[in-house]
């Protein structure tokens, strides 16, 4: 098992740096697959998520901590896009189930919540995320339980830039020249993984 420290913005850190430092996350890989993180604080563990196969039985983690505990099983869709379902448990009893889509360099694309008992998407959790790596802007989409675009957030943490717009504001939105290749996955909650298109 190869263990490897982050801190919580994900930069490595060294186990000295462990030492010092009281935020950080513990990585757990088996054959270069991730199986665990441990988040601490005050290096007291906070969250741990554990991660198996899609369509693995979470019965084996459940014996090892029944009182509360996070499973994500990770579904490669191809070589551009992984799923990660996600279920809390808490005694035993699922409490929380979710989808986050993620792209080969580990950028998350895609969050939602779904509904417990129909295992459908609950459309006003969702949150669709773009990232100009060129100008440093970042996109949140968030949408309507109708699955609708309600909003854009806007950021630049360079230029302290934020700024919410409204669906029927896409016009006034900076640095949003690659909205036309895109749009198709964006303007949605639905699909959860882009079709046809690779979103660079």
């Amino acid at each position: 098992m190869e263990i490897t420290y982050t801190n919580f913005n994900e930069k490595p850190l060294t186990a000295q740096q462990v030492a010092s430092n009281d935020r950080y996350i513990k990585i757990f890989k088996e054959n270069n697959s991730l199986r665990k993180e441990e988040y601490y604080e005050n290096n007291i563990l906070i969250n741990t998520l554990n991660y198996i196969e899609f369509g693995s039985p979470h019965i084996d983690l459940l014996l090892i901590n029944n009182e509360s505990i996070a499973i994500i099983e990770i579904e490669n869709i191809d070589s551009n896009y992984a799923k990660y379902h996600r279920f809390k448990y808490h005694n035993g009893i699922i409490k929380s189930k979710g989808l986050s889509v993620y792209k080969s360099n580990q950028l998350c694309m895609m969050t939602q919540d779904l509904d417990l008992q129909t295992n459908l998407p609950l459309y006003y959790t969702t949150c669709k995320y773009y990232e100009d790596q060129i100008n440093g802007y970042e996109f949140e989409f968030n949408y309507y339980n109708t699955g609708q675009l309600a909003s854009v957030i806007v950021s630049n943490d360079a230029k302290r830039f934020y700024e919410q717009y409204k669906s029927s504001e896409l016009e006034l939105i900076p640095n949003f020249e690659w909205w036309n290749q895109y749009s198709s996955y964006y303007l949605n909650a639905e699909p959860a993984v882009p079709n046809e298109i690779i979103i660079a």
